[in-house]
Formats: C-alpha cells, structure tokens, sequence
C-alpha cells in the first residue's frame, strides 16, 4: 500500500511490493545474548519513550506535500517533478483498459444499488430509480427489488427478483463503451447506497462474489482512465492545483502537482497487478484511495480533477525493462527520499505549507510507553536499552534507522527500522528517541555480537509458507508479507497463494520472497522489478492463470533483477535478468501434453556470472540453459529414495550440489558432497553460506545444518516464525 496524503492510519506504513498494508509484526525476532553496547546504566520499568522522526510511511518514491512545492513554488513541470521523485523511470504510453477494483466497504454486507437511468442485473431490466439488493449466501447470490421507494430510501419491502451462483455483474440501462466511459454523466451511472446514508457513484459496473473467507465482496470494473478520476482528488487536496502563478496549459504552477498525481496513479494501478482473485486493486489507502464520481468535490474542483486526468491521458511511468514503475508516493518523505526502486533524493519543499495545509510529519513526535516496547520484545527479558546500530546518513539526525539493537536482562534482539517502527506504531523508521532507559541514536554502533559459532556481521534468514520470516546465525530480519498487513494463509488479508521460495540479494542486505502466483515481495536493499501479475497473468485462477505454479526465485549477479521457475519448467525474467531459456524451448510440453517433463520442476539456481541458469526436477534430473553447464545429474547414476528439493551452485558456477527431501546430498562438477543429514522433519532447501562458505541444509521446523563452513541454527519450535506454518527455505544474509 502506499501512504497518501488523505490516509486514515497513524501506524507506519509500508508499500507492499505489490499491494500495500499496515505493517505487522510478522517475524520472530532472533534472540542473542545479552550486549549492552552503551555504557551500563539504571533502567525504568515504567515510564515513556519520546520518538521525534520524520516523514511518514516508507518514504519512497514521490512526497506529495514535496510534490505541491515544487509544482507551486519551484515551477517544475510534472515531467520534471516525475523525474525527480522516480529517477531512472521514463514516461510512456499505454491504452485504456478495464480495470476491477474492490470496494472495502462493501464486504461482508448486502449491496444496495439505484441507477437513475434503470439498471441492468442478470439479463433482467430494473426501471429507473429502483432499488435492489444483492445478498450472497454460500456462493448463492439473490437479488430483490425494492417496493415502494424510489433511489436509496428505504422500501416498503424486498421481492424477490433473480438469482445465480459464483458471481453477479449489475450494468448501468446505457453502459458507455471503454472509449468513451470516462464521459460518463453521474446521471447515467450505477449508485451505490452506503450504510451511512451516502451514495457512491461509480462509472462502469458493479460486481458481488465471495472472497476466499466465504464473505461477499463489492467491485467495480471501469477504465483506467475513469478510475484515474477517482483516485487523484482522493489522494491530493485539489486546492493545490491553484496554487502559484500562472503556467503551462492555462493553470497555475499548482496543477502541475494533480498532474504528477495522476501519473501516478494511473502507473501504479497497472504496477501491481492482480492484488487480489478478485480485483485488481483496492479503494482504500491500502492501495489507493478511489471515490467513483468524486461527488463530494465542488464542480471547481471536479473540473481540476478531470483537466489533469485528460492532459495526462495515458502516460505512464516505465522501468527499464519495459514494465509499470512501481510509483510509490506518500504525503511526506520527512525532506528526504527512502530510495529503494529509485535513488534517494533530498527534498527541500517537504516540510511546507500549501493552501494552509501544513505537513505534519515534518517533523512529528510520538510517546510510546515502555509498556509497549516491553511487550513488543519480551523475549529479551526486561528492556535495558535502545541502541541504533546504522541509519542511512541521508538527512537530519543521520537518516532512516536501518537497524536497532534492543538490549533486555536476558537476551537482545536485532530488527531493521520498518520492522521496530511496525511493532510500536511509529510514523516512520526516520527517528531518534530518549526516555529513562540507555538510549544510543548515533547509528555508527558496533554489530552485537553474535551467538557462538557463527559467522560474524552474516546469518541465515528463513521463510514460512504462510510469508514469515525468522533470523538465524545473528542475521537482521528485514521484514516478512506480515509486515505489509497481510494476514498469512488465512485471516482478513491473506495471501493469494503459499510463499514458495526466498533469495538474497548478492550483498546480503535484502531479500525477495515469491508466492506460488508469481506474487513477489521485496525487503531491504531488494527492489521489485516485477512479479508474473506483470505480464498479465492472473496467478493460478482468472482469465489468464499460469499453467503451473511458481516454485523457486534466483538473483541476478548485482541484485538488479531475478527469475522466477514454475512447476512445468516454464521461466519468467525481471529487471536485468535475462531469458536464457525454459523446458519448453527444450521440446517439453509441461507437466502434460506429447513431450511432458519427467518430474515437476522444484528449483532453480543461476550461474556466478549470471549468464545462466540449472533448473531442477523432482526426480534429480537438471535441465541447464545459458552458460550453464550441464554436469550430471541423478538419472544419469543412481536411483534415489526420496524427491529432490532443492539445488546449489558452486562458488565458482562449474558445479551443483542437489538435495533431497530426505536430506542427502549429491555433488556435481567441482562441487562434491561435503555431508548429509537424517532429516526428520523434512529436508526443504539448501543454501550457499554467507561469502560462498560451504552450504546448510534448511529442515521444515527451521532447524539449519551446515557443512563445509556454512552456518548451524537449531530448530524454531512449534510456531517456527511465529504462526505455525512449516519452513519452505531460506537464504543467507549479510
């Protein structure tokens, strides 16, 4: 989600790579012995913690308070502000389509709709005025006519009028063409009849079906470019498009600002694909705030709204590789950029005032009582002190916290600043704090020390089906989907699909995890480039699923891009990673048809250099593209127990070590077999350790083994990364 000026929340908020959220903390946090690294003092068990930060949400991409500077103050096109806030992105063309988008309030509840020009439900004519409801009962959807009323008052009595199962569209009587859909008169368009006494206008249709918790959903499919209307006044105060002297197209120098506003929201629309089975996007500030006809702006106002979508009709921000730029914005970014997708950049006009609407987060100061950190890390025991150990050096007081220290009696915990800023409902992870604990703000703090054994300033992160994350070996966990508010398997936000796979970034600082759709979530220094959504794949259901699931994700040599591998062998490039080649360029049909593939593919690993790839089958076959070489493979020498489960490349890329479920290892090329384990659980992945250093075997509780130089962890426990789901791999980190 993204964290507009007119969002609700006070909690930090993070863009979700492909949808956003509030963020939750989702991770367990590592526990390490005890190290104060300040100087011992008393600590209180009581009291309150002062945070002063700045900027609000993750800070990356545009601030839309920075954006009305320079628009109204600046004299900078919407062109120069877009290339600012989003360096490297080009603009482009693109073409109107439809586009779905859930109506949150709607949810769990009957929908009443009215069209002042009749309607259309189920092949059935509805007269002008009258109202239905449509109610959903175990994938049952009846619909009633109201008696007696006319618009949104209330009838006499329901009749019954039609009904059908899975889904349901409800039409406007003159349902406009795409072309000209944006042109439609509120007069002409479906209303719907909110709870609260207001009306929602929207243009396009409306739809009802079931989520994946068996509760009745709202959507309303439009153009993009008619839903570009709803969202711009809905993000950004329209006053701002007044404001300066007179510029380019015969407005102010503040209509530059709703322009890149636009832009915006059109880009980011498109960049995150299908969020959900159902829809496409949300309305809400967890992805962007969108009000159908806008019918709560003065006519001024609405004339703004649509000058600045129709001056910017179809332009789009474009990453290198061709795809929407991930076009994050929030209302503040504290006076400079988080980086991430684009380079950081400073942002003087943040901290203004526009329109007697000042930004509030620049700076801004939370109380937090030590009630709630205590609670948030009582695994450490009672909380001794804070100590920052690095921020980004970018801005006032050294920057955003990149990574805390918390010290209690028994035990510390490393997290990154989203993560701390998450668990105490911090505006951003832009802050410094005092209160009556130790407390050390500078960011340049020794590294804790480590447990035994391990490897100093690397560790292993591991991740669950469910999208936690746990750190092991001393690493930083750097967040997990719970940290975007999605809710794991089940719950209010699930995941779409299981988390299948988990790859580090080649210095260790990130990580990208990637769900069976193709859903991919970045974190750290990881960047999204892309997910299967990209392409126009709807994930494993809709109009356009994918023939298999995706089971496995690798790096690029420098982190700039990253393949995904589906279960039939098929591959999917990002960024600036190459197609060097699928199963089906090989003569394969997949997992079935004339020429199908052995066994499944379950893994997949790139060469050093990047300029190739192995793929892995269940049955130990490898399928090598690229300059990858092919040196052998298990149905080239002996009959195996168990199914394979994952592949390791080399330090050097002239060899692999493959894994079994029942963890036994077979080595390839320069890559022998250093060791094998009895795996009881399930043997998931295998990893290379931190710097190349020999590899782990990572079993289903969380437990790592290592050979060779790579680092042991015992197991997680029962809750492995703190929601039951079982381990389906990890990745080492520096």
């Amino acid at each position: 989600m993204r964290r507009g000026l007119h969002s609700k929340r006070s909690a930090f908020l993070l863009p979700s790579g492909r949808t956003s959220a509030m963020l939750a903390a989702g991770a367990l946090v590592g526990i390490v012995p005890a190290v104060v690294l300040f100087p011992a003092t008393s600590y209180a068990s009581s009291g309150a913690l002062t945070f002063t930060g700045y900027g609000v949400g993750s800070g990356n991409g545009a601030s839309q308070f920075g954006e009305a500077g320079y628009a109204s103050q600046g004299h900078l096109t919407y062109q120069e502000i877009l290339a600012h806030f989003y360096g490297g992105a080009t603009l482009a063309n693109t073409y109107d389509r439809l586009i779905t988008v859930w109506l949150t309030q709607g949810t769990g509840q009957p929908a009443t709709v009215v069209d002042a020009s009749g309607l259309v439900v189920n092949n059935i004519a509805v007269a002008p005025n009258t109202p239905i409801q449509v109610s959903d009962a175990g994938g049952t959807i009846s619909v009633s006519q109201g008696l007696g009323s006319s618009g949104c008052s209330a009838p006499t009595s329901w009749s019954p009028l039609t009904s059908t199962t899975g889904s349901l569209t409800i039409s406007p009587g003159n349902l406009e063409p795409l072309g000209s859909m944006v042109n439609e008169t509120q007069s002409q368009a479906l209303g719907w009849c909110q709870s609260s006494g207001a009306v929602e206008y929207v243009r396009g249709t409306l739809g009802v079906t079931e989520n994946g918790q068996g509760q009745q959903v709202l959507t309303n499919t439009l153009g993009l470019e008619s839903y570009v209307r709803g969202v711009i006044g809905n993000e950004m105060p329209v006053v701002w498009g007044t404001l300066g002297s007179a510029g380019p197209q015969g407005q102010a120098w503040g209509f530059q600002a709703l322009e890149a506003q636009a832009i915006e929201a059109r880009t980011y629309a498109l960049a995150v694909g299908n969020s959900y089975s159902f829809a496409q996007i949300c309305d809400s500030d967890y992805c962007q705030v969108y009000g159908g006809f806008n019918t709560g702006q003065a006519s001024q106002a609405r004339a703004l709204i649509d000058a600045a979508q129709t001056d910017t009709a179809g332009q789009i921000l474009k990453q290198s590789s061709g795809a929407p730029a991930f076009t994050q914005y929030s209302a503040s970014d504290g006076g400079y950029t988080a980086g991430g997708d684009f380079p950081a950049v400073p942002d003087p006009y943040d901290a203004g005032c526009y329109a007697s609407i000042c930004d509030p987060w620049d700076p801004w100061s939370q109380t937090v009582g030590l009630s709630s950190l205590q609670q948030a890390f009582a695994n450490v025991g009672t909380v001794q002190g804070l100590n920052v150990l690095q921020r980004t050096g970018e801005g006032t007081d050294g920057g955003r916290v990149l990574s805390i220290q918390v010290v209690g009696s028994s035990g510390s915990s490393t997290v990154s600043g989203t993560e701390f800023a998450s668990m105490l409902g911090l505006d951003s992870d832009w802050f410094s704090v005092s209160g009556p604990i130790a407390i050390n703000n500078d960011g340049n703090s020794t590294a804790p020390a480590q447990p035994s054994g391990s490897t100093a300033s690397s560790g292993i992160i591991v991740a669950s089906a469910d999208g936690g994350t746990a750190a092991e070996d001393g690493a930083t966990d750097l967040g997990s989907t719970y940290t975007y508010g999605i809710t794991g398997l089940s719950g209010s936000r699930p995941l779409n699909a299981p988390v299948v796979g988990v790859a580090a970034t080649p210095d260790g600082k990130g990580y990208w995890l990637v769900a069976a759709d193709g859903g991919v979530f970045d974190f750290g220094d990881a960047h999204f480039y892309g997910s299967t959504y990209t392409y126009g794949i709807t994930g494993l259901s809709g109009s356009r699923p994918l023939n298999a699931p995706i089971v496995g994700i690798a790096s690029t040599t420098n982190g700039n891009g990253y393949w995904l591998v589906a279960a039939d062998g098929g591959v999917f490039d990002f960024g600036n990673a190459t197609y060097q080649g699928s199963a089906y360029s090989k003569g394969f049909t997949g997992l079935t048809g004339a020429h199908p593939l052995a066994a499944p593919v379950v893994g997949i690993a790139s060469t050093p250099n990047g300029n190739g790839y192995w793929l892995l089958e269940a049955n130990g076959t490898v399928l090598s593209f690229g300059a990858a070489h092919d040196y052998g493979d298990i149905s080239q020498t002996t009959t195996v127990r168990s199914k394979f489960v994952g592949i390791v490349a080399s330090p050097t890329g002239d060899g692999y070590t493959l894994l079994t479920a029942d963890g036994a290892t077979y080595g390839f090329g320069d890559a022998p077999s250093a060791g094998s384990v009895q795996a009881n659980p399930l043997a998931v992945a295998i990893i290379r350790g931190p710097n190349g250093a020999g590899y782990s075997i990572i079993l289903s509780n969380g437990q790592v083994v290592g050979f060779d130089g790579g680092p042991s962890s015992p197991a997680l426990g029962s809750t492995t990364t703190g929601h039951g789901a079982p381990i389906i791999g990890g990745t080492a980190v520096s």
